[in-house]
């Protein structure tokens, strides 16, 4: 997970809003939906935010239902799950703020939560703080500590529901958006009552992001029953591609062994694996994409022998089973 503490520009290129200091900007998006993205988004626009606060005030505050967040005292923007599940009362506490519900297509978000849990319980027992307010944070957001696809699905549709309700005909505090959709300052900026900085709008995490993504290509295209080679110079982390059984290349014992010497040596591995192992599937990720160069007959066996069910900026895939 990435911690962000968006300071602000002192010199935005464009006018900062115009909200008073008692007005707020809350992102009461889940985690996953592009809130690390907004923090910087607003930070471009001049407002001191903060991502995901886990301070030792924060905590006893909101386990004590303290609304009036003491953070607030010297940031403008709060974003992720620490304020997601209490819009209301910081609704309450804080009115005339401005509220972005932050949302993604639910299938894709179940994915990227699932495999953002997996890598949290293995950070997190090096920071025992933080995972005291992971802990108490997920709890209060999704009642449960640790993954579970029912119960996050539920609960994204009905933190939707609820706030959406909550904010109906108040357009002037409430404003939904699909950052990972590709919404930006067309929609945040009249929002805000800002003009558009120049550049694109920021797209956090981005090598995290396109990691989801691939994951999503593997998911479509490779069956969950599926063995399959990864090319990935062991870049993508063990998780990748479950539950599907995923082997690496070159592979000696189970493990990496690096890459071949020359293209023979490749196109042998390659025929040994489908005997013995019984590969259905080998996907290129983009830190290998060199390989198909370097190795050009390697690449023209695959290309000739396989059909290439994938193939875009993150993951290339040759059907291994004709």
């Amino acid at each position: 997970m990435t911690i962000r503490i968006a300071r602000g520009d002192p010199h935005p290129s464009k006018p900062t809003t115009m909200l008073r200091p008692d007005q707020k900007v809350f992102g009461v998006g889940l985690s996953k939906t592009g809130t690390s993205s907004l923090t910087e988004a607003l930070e471009r626009l001049g407002l001191r935010s903060i991502h995901y606060p886990h301070d030792e005030r924060t905590y006893d505050e909101l386990r004590r239902g303290d609304y009036r967040l003491s953070i607030l005292d010297e940031y403008q923007a709060v974003l992720d799950i620490p304020v997601a599940p209490f819009y209301a009362q910081l609704d309450a506490a804080w009115p005339g703020s401005k509220f972005i519900l932050t949302v993604r297509e639910r299938e894709a978000w179940l994915r990227s939560a699932e495999m953002h849990w997996r890598l949290l319980v293995q950070w997190w027992e090096n920071f025992p703080e933080f995972k005291r307010f992971h802990e108490f944070i997920s709890a209060c957001t999704y009642g449960t500590i640790g993954f579970s696809r029912e119960r996050f699905g539920f609960v994204y549709d009905t933190h939707l529901r609820n706030v959406r309700e909550h904010f109906a005909d108040r357009p002037d505090d409430f404003l939904e958006m699909d950052v990972c959709g590709g919404e930006g300052w067309e929609r945040l900026c009249p929002f805000l009552g800002v003009e558009a900085p120049g550049g694109p709008f920021p797209h956090a995490n981005e090598w995290m992001h396109r990691l989801m993504q691939a994951a999503d290509d593997v998911e479509r295209v490779i069956p969950r029953d599926a063995a399959f080679i990864l090319v990935d110079e062991q870049g993508f982390g063990a998780d990748f591609g479950l539950p599907r059984r995923r082997l690496p290349f070159l592979e000696r014992g189970g493990v990496y062994w690096g890459a071949p010497p020359d293209d023979a040596s490749a196109i042998c591995e390659l025929e040994r694996m489908r005997r013995e192992a019984g590969p259905a599937f080998i996907a290129f990720g983009w830190p290998s994409f060199w390989w198909l160069e370097h190795y050009p007959r390697f690449a023209a066996h695959l290309r000739e022998c396989f059909p290439c069910v994938l193939e875009n900026d993150r993951l290339v895939v040759f059907d291994l089973r004709g």
